[in-house]
């Protein structure tokens, strides 16, 4: 079983989050968000792997929400993953909507420094069950409805 490591949320577009630890989910997004309520990509979610790896060939410590995530995730299986799964953590339920980030068709991060060094492993969800989010709290895939 996977556990959220950090819950993180981002002030201003395009810049690094900063973690608070929980943070209640609504249908629109994540409470204090600058993301809430724009389109259908509510939560942000970063393996804890891709982000340790990052850290170690930098040789710095780990700095959650670097990377404008809203959560990072120990035990995710991102290669089993793909688009419509659900994940549930506690109360929250949420579905998987686009893997990756960026691409050939998009210049989103172009020049940015915030996202771009992770954005293959980006997965990105909507919220289809509120609740709240914390750290510690256990996360699994489970059985599409």
């Amino acid at each position: 079983m996977a556990q959220i490591r950090c819950v993180c949320i981002s002030t201003k577009r395009k810049t690094s989050a900063v973690n608070i630890h929980q943070c209640q989910a609504a249908l629109d997004g994540l409470e204090g968000d600058i993301h809430r309520g724009h389109g259908h990509r509510h939560v942000s979610i970063l393996p804890m792997d891709a982000v340790q790896s990052y850290f170690t060939e930098k040789r710095t410590p780990i700095q959650y929400g670097r990377f404008g995530e809203n959560l990072v995730v120990e035990g995710l299986d991102r290669e089993h993953l793909q688009e419509g799964d659900l994940l549930r953590a506690g109360t929250v339920l949420l579905k998987i909507v686009r893997l990756g980030a960026g691409g050939p068709k998009s210049d989103a991060y172009k020049g940015e420094k915030v996202c771009a060094p992770m954005e293959k492993h980006f997965i990105f969800c909507k919220i289809l069950q509120e609740g709240l989010l914390q750290e510690g709290m256990d996360m699994a895939k489970e059985e599409n409805r």
